[in-house]
Protein backbone atom coordinates (compact mmCIF):
# COMPACT_ATOMS: atom_id res chain seq x y z
CA UNK A 1 0.00 0.00 0.00
CA UNK A 2 2.99 2.71 0.92
CA UNK A 3 4.57 1.74 -2.22
CA UNK A 4 1.55 2.92 -3.95
CA UNK A 5 0.85 6.10 -2.28
CA UNK A 6 4.89 6.93 -3.15
CA UNK A 7 4.81 5.86 -6.74
CA UNK A 8 1.52 8.16 -7.29
CA UNK A 9 3.00 10.65 -5.35
CA UNK A 10 6.46 10.45 -8.01
CA UNK A 11 3.74 11.03 -10.69
CA UNK A 12 2.18 13.89 -8.90
CA UNK A 13 5.59 15.30 -8.51
CA UNK A 14 6.46 15.22 -12.32
CA UNK A 15 3.12 16.58 -13.62
CA UNK A 16 3.74 19.84 -11.74
CA UNK A 17 7.32 19.78 -12.71
CA UNK A 18 6.18 19.48 -16.20
CA UNK A 19 3.77 22.39 -15.55
CA UNK A 20 6.37 24.81 -13.96
CA UNK A 21 8.74 23.64 -17.03
CA UNK A 22 5.95 24.91 -19.28
CA UNK A 23 4.90 27.96 -17.27
CA UNK A 24 8.64 29.00 -17.60
CA UNK A 25 8.96 28.48 -21.26
CA UNK A 26 5.61 30.74 -21.78
CA UNK A 27 7.05 33.28 -19.42
CA UNK A 28 9.63 33.92 -22.19
CA UNK A 29 8.11 33.52 -25.25
CA UNK A 30 8.87 37.40 -26.48
CA UNK A 31 12.67 36.68 -25.48
CA UNK A 32 14.84 37.06 -28.42
CA UNK A 33 16.67 33.69 -29.36
CA UNK A 34 15.31 31.86 -26.25
CA UNK A 35 15.05 28.30 -26.47
CA UNK A 36 12.87 26.40 -24.88
CA UNK A 37 13.53 23.69 -22.18
CA UNK A 38 12.72 20.48 -22.80
CA UNK A 39 11.80 17.86 -19.64
CA UNK A 40 12.81 14.20 -20.14
CA UNK A 41 11.07 11.63 -17.62
CA UNK A 42 12.09 7.90 -16.50
CA UNK A 43 10.95 5.75 -14.19
CA UNK A 44 11.69 5.37 -11.03
CA UNK A 45 14.28 2.91 -10.06
CA UNK A 46 12.67 -0.79 -9.97
CA UNK A 47 13.38 -3.66 -7.80
CA UNK A 48 12.70 -7.64 -8.74
CA UNK A 49 10.17 -8.86 -5.94
CA UNK A 50 10.39 -12.91 -4.84
CA UNK A 51 7.33 -15.24 -3.38
CA UNK A 52 9.34 -16.27 -0.81
CA UNK A 53 7.71 -20.22 -0.38
CA UNK A 54 8.14 -23.51 1.25
CA UNK A 55 7.85 -26.54 -1.32
CA UNK A 56 7.03 -30.23 0.11
CA UNK A 57 10.14 -32.48 -0.70
CA UNK A 58 11.22 -35.91 -0.72
CA UNK A 59 14.26 -37.01 1.81
CA UNK A 60 16.42 -39.83 1.25
CA UNK A 61 15.03 -41.53 3.74
CA UNK A 62 11.33 -41.00 2.67
CA UNK A 63 9.85 -38.46 4.96
CA UNK A 64 8.86 -34.96 3.89
CA UNK A 65 11.18 -31.89 4.67
CA UNK A 66 10.59 -28.30 3.50
CA UNK A 67 12.54 -26.80 0.32
CA UNK A 68 12.59 -22.75 1.19
CA UNK A 69 12.56 -21.51 -2.67
CA UNK A 70 11.67 -18.01 -3.91
CA UNK A 71 10.78 -18.15 -7.84
CA UNK A 72 11.13 -14.76 -9.62
CA UNK A 73 7.94 -12.83 -9.56
CA UNK A 74 8.69 -9.75 -11.52
CA UNK A 75 9.87 -6.18 -11.46
CA UNK A 76 8.14 -3.85 -9.23
CA UNK A 77 8.30 0.41 -10.25
CA UNK A 78 8.47 3.08 -7.81
CA UNK A 79 6.91 5.68 -9.75
CA UNK A 80 8.75 8.61 -11.89
CA UNK A 81 11.28 11.12 -11.96
CA UNK A 82 12.87 13.70 -14.00
CA UNK A 83 15.97 12.84 -15.20
CA UNK A 84 16.96 15.89 -16.81
CA UNK A 85 15.99 19.05 -18.71
CA UNK A 86 17.93 20.13 -21.70
CA UNK A 87 17.63 22.94 -23.91
CA UNK A 88 16.09 22.25 -27.75
CA UNK A 89 18.43 24.49 -29.52
CA UNK A 90 16.30 24.45 -32.91
CA UNK A 91 15.99 27.25 -35.15
CA UNK A 92 13.85 30.33 -34.13
CA UNK A 93 11.92 32.42 -36.12
CA UNK A 94 13.85 35.32 -37.89
CA UNK A 95 12.30 38.24 -38.07
CA UNK A 96 13.65 41.80 -39.50
CA UNK A 97 13.68 45.19 -37.45
CA UNK A 98 16.07 47.47 -39.33
CA UNK A 99 18.20 48.45 -36.53
CA UNK A 100 21.69 47.52 -37.37
CA UNK A 101 22.90 46.30 -34.23
CA UNK A 102 20.19 43.62 -33.88
CA UNK A 103 21.71 40.40 -35.50
CA UNK A 104 20.32 37.17 -35.92
CA UNK A 105 22.17 33.29 -36.22
CA UNK A 106 20.93 31.58 -38.87
CA UNK A 107 21.36 27.77 -38.01
CA UNK A 108 21.50 26.06 -34.95
CA UNK A 109 25.55 25.59 -33.98
CA UNK A 110 26.12 29.00 -33.25
CA UNK A 111 26.07 31.23 -30.33
CA UNK A 112 27.59 34.96 -29.53
CA UNK A 113 30.36 35.21 -27.23
CA UNK A 114 29.95 37.83 -24.02
CA UNK A 115 31.76 38.86 -21.56
CA UNK A 116 30.07 38.69 -17.90
CA UNK A 117 31.29 39.51 -14.46
CA UNK A 118 31.33 35.94 -13.97
CA UNK A 119 33.14 34.93 -16.92
CA UNK A 120 32.29 34.11 -20.15
CA UNK A 121 29.16 33.47 -21.61
CA UNK A 122 27.02 32.62 -24.72
CA UNK A 123 23.64 33.72 -26.29
CA UNK A 124 21.63 33.60 -29.41
CA UNK A 125 20.09 37.08 -28.45
CA UNK A 126 21.56 39.47 -31.24
CA UNK A 127 19.69 42.62 -29.53
CA UNK A 128 22.63 44.82 -28.98
CA UNK A 129 23.78 48.53 -28.08
CA UNK A 130 26.56 50.96 -28.00
CA UNK A 131 27.19 51.99 -24.83
CA UNK A 132 29.13 55.46 -24.15
CA UNK A 133 32.89 53.80 -24.74
CA UNK A 134 31.86 52.82 -28.22
CA UNK A 135 31.68 49.13 -27.18
CA UNK A 136 29.40 46.74 -28.79
CA UNK A 137 27.07 45.44 -25.47
CA UNK A 138 23.95 43.46 -24.77
CA UNK A 139 21.03 45.09 -23.32
CA UNK A 140 22.12 44.34 -19.90
CA UNK A 141 25.72 46.68 -20.42
CA UNK A 142 27.97 43.43 -20.79
CA UNK A 143 30.58 43.65 -24.25
CA UNK A 144 29.89 41.58 -27.18
CA UNK A 145 33.54 39.24 -27.87
CA UNK A 146 35.54 39.92 -30.79
CA UNK A 147 38.57 38.68 -32.34
CA UNK A 148 41.16 37.49 -29.12
CA UNK A 149 38.01 37.37 -26.77
CA UNK A 150 38.23 41.47 -26.87
CA UNK A 151 35.28 43.79 -26.71
CA UNK A 152 34.15 45.11 -30.21
CA UNK A 153 34.71 48.98 -30.59
CA UNK A 154 33.19 51.12 -33.17
CA UNK A 155 34.09 54.68 -34.09
CA UNK A 156 30.78 56.94 -34.60
CA UNK A 157 32.99 59.03 -36.62
CA UNK A 158 33.55 56.48 -39.11
CA UNK A 159 30.24 56.05 -40.03
CA UNK A 160 27.65 52.93 -39.82
CA UNK A 161 29.12 49.40 -39.35
CA UNK A 162 28.33 47.08 -41.83
CA UNK A 163 28.61 43.08 -40.24
CA UNK A 164 28.60 40.37 -42.54
CA UNK A 165 27.54 37.06 -42.62
CA UNK A 166 30.46 35.61 -41.03
CA UNK A 167 30.52 38.41 -38.67
CA UNK A 168 32.81 40.44 -40.37
CA UNK A 169 32.28 43.92 -38.96
CA UNK A 170 33.42 47.28 -41.55
CA UNK A 171 33.06 50.79 -41.03
CA UNK A 172 33.73 53.43 -43.93
CA UNK A 173 34.93 50.58 -46.12
CA UNK A 174 37.82 48.91 -43.66
CA UNK A 175 37.20 45.99 -41.53
CA UNK A 176 37.71 46.84 -37.84
CA UNK A 177 36.68 43.53 -36.15
CA UNK A 178 34.82 40.00 -36.19
CA UNK A 179 32.35 38.86 -33.80
CA UNK A 180 33.86 36.11 -31.95
CA UNK A 181 31.11 33.69 -32.87
CA UNK A 182 31.27 30.00 -31.30
CA UNK A 183 29.88 26.65 -31.71
CA UNK A 184 29.97 23.41 -29.63
CA UNK A 185 30.41 20.15 -30.60
CA UNK A 186 28.20 19.02 -27.15
CA UNK A 187 24.83 21.44 -27.04
CA UNK A 188 23.59 19.77 -24.22
CA UNK A 189 26.59 20.25 -22.10
CA UNK A 190 24.98 24.20 -22.36
CA UNK A 191 22.73 25.38 -19.19
CA UNK A 192 21.00 28.57 -19.09
CA UNK A 193 22.05 30.71 -16.48
CA UNK A 194 19.82 33.87 -16.42
CA UNK A 195 19.37 36.55 -18.35
CA UNK A 196 19.11 34.80 -21.87
CA UNK A 197 22.90 33.48 -21.51
CA UNK A 198 24.46 30.15 -21.46
CA UNK A 199 26.85 28.91 -19.67
CA UNK A 200 29.22 25.77 -20.71
CA UNK A 201 29.24 23.15 -18.02
CA UNK A 202 32.57 21.81 -18.56
CA UNK A 203 31.85 19.61 -21.87
CA UNK A 204 30.77 21.50 -24.39
CA UNK A 205 33.96 21.70 -26.08
CA UNK A 206 33.51 24.69 -28.00
CA UNK A 207 34.69 25.12 -31.44
CA UNK A 208 33.84 27.24 -34.99
CA UNK A 209 30.38 28.04 -35.31
CA UNK A 210 28.35 26.87 -38.16
CA UNK A 211 26.05 29.72 -37.83
CA UNK A 212 25.66 32.60 -40.33
CA UNK A 213 24.79 36.52 -39.35
CA UNK A 214 22.12 38.26 -40.34
CA UNK A 215 22.25 42.43 -39.82
CA UNK A 216 18.91 44.51 -39.02
CA UNK A 217 17.29 40.84 -37.64
CA UNK A 218 16.34 39.37 -34.55
CA UNK A 219 15.92 35.15 -33.98
CA UNK A 220 12.62 35.24 -31.60
CA UNK A 221 12.09 32.27 -29.68
CA UNK A 222 11.65 28.71 -31.01
CA UNK A 223 8.58 27.89 -28.25
CA UNK A 224 5.43 26.80 -29.68
CA UNK A 225 2.67 28.23 -27.79
CA UNK A 226 -0.24 26.14 -29.07
CA UNK A 227 1.85 22.84 -28.25
CA UNK A 228 1.74 24.73 -24.86
CA UNK A 229 -1.51 24.49 -24.41
CA UNK A 230 -1.79 21.12 -25.02
CA UNK A 231 1.54 19.88 -22.25
CA UNK A 232 -0.21 21.96 -20.00
CA UNK A 233 -3.87 20.09 -20.18
CA UNK A 234 -1.39 16.97 -20.22
CA UNK A 235 0.17 17.89 -16.88
CA UNK A 236 -3.10 18.91 -15.86
CA UNK A 237 -4.66 15.45 -16.19
CA UNK A 238 -1.61 13.12 -15.12
CA UNK A 239 -1.68 15.49 -12.14
CA UNK A 240 -5.55 15.01 -11.27
CA UNK A 241 -5.18 11.00 -12.25
CA UNK A 242 -2.28 10.33 -9.84
CA UNK A 243 -4.45 12.56 -7.00
CA UNK A 244 -7.03 9.98 -7.49
CA UNK A 245 -4.49 7.42 -6.63
CA UNK A 246 -3.46 8.30 -3.65
CA UNK A 247 -7.01 9.11 -2.79
CA UNK A 248 -7.61 5.95 -3.48
CA UNK A 249 -4.49 3.85 -1.82
CA UNK A 250 -4.82 6.15 1.48
CA UNK A 251 -9.26 4.69 1.66
CA UNK A 252 -7.19 1.54 0.96
CA UNK A 253 -5.05 1.29 4.15
CA UNK A 254 -7.99 3.17 6.07
CA UNK A 255 -10.13 0.40 5.40
CA UNK A 256 -7.63 -2.12 6.52
CA UNK A 257 -6.62 -0.72 9.59
CA UNK A 258 -10.27 0.55 10.35
CA UNK A 259 -11.55 -3.88 9.73
CA UNK A 260 -9.11 -5.98 8.97
CA UNK A 261 -6.45 -4.96 12.00
CA UNK A 262 -9.66 -4.44 14.29
CA UNK A 263 -9.39 -6.93 17.06
CA UNK A 264 -11.90 -9.62 17.79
Amino acid sequence: MVRGLYAAASGALVAQSMADNVANNLANVSSNGFKQTLLQIQSAPSFDVYRIQTDPGTAANGTLKGVSVAPLVGPLGTGAQVYDTPEDFTQGPIQTTGNPYDLALAGTNGFFTIATPQGVRYTRDGQFTINANNQLVTMDGNPVLGQNNRPIVLLPNLGPATIGADGTISQAGGVVNQLALTGFANLTALRKQGDNLLLDTGNARPGAATASVQQGALEKSNFNIVRSMVDLITAERWFEANERSIKNEDDATNQIITNIAKPA
